[in-house]
């Protein structure tokens, strides 16, 4: 009985989110989950927003995580401060996942994209206009998507693109990946079973599960027990990608990268089953013949964040680094004169 009246609440609950929270409904996280925060905060589109802003160099390099990791799991351990040595670094944490709150709005192409634009605007300032004149930009996972969609957007702000094992290919999806994309259905597994789901899916992430520090396993599992328990839009916004974004449905706009004037690069573990290397990497290549592939040798999904993460950070500040003269600027030699005198035409459109 007791387990039954747990399941109709969860159902009515889960029910009552689908059918009829309105819309742009902000899903704020408990007070001392958020003062773990490692970086700082701004309201920028009515969402109270959690981002990094590191380092001092003249170039900037802008980050976007994935799916399930924030940026302090994604890049902050590692690939953040090995950049800021040289470079200005900004790592944006979107909607619900890490440290931003959460909202009902959907999480597709549009709101996120819309949501990085406002804070790059929100910033110009304070980076005296590095976050408006091009950058480079990486996203890693769902990012690698969704900083895709950004470039097609707004190419005139891109420098350097990087996709880390990026997700959008059309792979097949698992039958537990379609369960929890149904209305409702989904809603009930996770507000039920999050909490044992998630961390099961840990092991599928790594090229060697068995050899990982049990210190950080332990770190990883909580940290994701922690964003279901102290952060309620971790959950909705997490079900929300999944269900209105274009996480295997990218491969026209991978294509279009190639017509456009930026160096693309991905780099990828070459034992990633959630992002397959083998398929998913090919087919990138075969979309965007431009684009040139960094494999990281025995290195899984998650490994690219943890193990592998200062090659990965070395392997951007290279890719980064190219076209500039060593000698009198820290401008790439190609885009010198485009910038001399047009810095106001790259501020971000509304």
């Amino acid at each position: 009985m007791v387990a039954l009246g747990v399941a109709g609440y969860a159902l009515g609950l889960a029910a009552i989110m689908w059918l009829w929270a309105p819309a742009n409904i902000n899903i704020p996280m408990h007070p001392e989950f958020e003062a773990r925060a490692p970086g700082e905060f701004a309201v920028i589109g009515g969402i109270k927003t959690h981002f990094i802003l590191r380092g001092n160099g003249p170039r900037l390099v802008v980050l976007i995580h994935g799916l399930g990791k924030g940026i302090s799991e994604a890049y902050n351990p590692v690939i953040l401060p090995e950049l800021a040595k040289k470079h200005t670094v900004l790592a944006i944490d979107y909607f619900g996942r890490g440290f931003t709150e959460g909202t009902t709005a959907n999480c597709d192409m549009r709101q996120l994209v819309a949501h990085i634009a406002q804070v790059l605007l929100y910033l110009s300032e304070r980076t005296n206009g590095l976050t408006v004149k091009p950058f480079t930009l990486v996203g890693y996972s769902m990012g690698g998507a969704l900083v895709t969609g950004f470039a097609l957007q707004f190419p005139h702000l891109i420098r350097k693109l990087i996709l880390i094992a990026p997700a959008g290919t059309a792979i097949p999806i698992p039958l537990e990946g379609k369960l929890v994309k149904l209305p409702i259905i989904g809603d009930l597994l996770f507000q039920l079973l999050g909490n044992l789901i998630l961390p099961m899916q840990m092991p599928k992430g790594h090229y060697d599960w068995d050899s990982v520090d049990p210190v950080l396993k332990e770190e990883l599992k909580q940290a994701i027990l922690d964003q279901i328990k102290y952060h309620p839009g971790y959950i909705h916004n997490f079900l929300s990608s999944l269900r209105h974004f274009p996480l295997n449905d990218m491969e026209k706009d991978f294509a279009q990268l190639e017509h456009l004037p930026f160096p693309v690069m991905a780099i990828w573990g070459d034992s990633d089953r959630v992002c397959p290397y083998a398929e998913s990497s090919a087919r990138i290549k075969q979309l965007i013949p431009k684009l040139e592939l960094y494999t990281i040798k025995n290195s899984g999904h998650d490994d690219v964040s943890e193990k592998d993460a200062l090659e990965v950070a070395k392997v951007i500040a290279e890719f980064e680094a190219r076209g500039l003269d060593p000698d009198s600027s820290d401008l790439p030699i190609e885009d010198v004169d485009e910038l001399d005198e047009s810095d106001d035409q790259t501020m971000l459109a509304e």
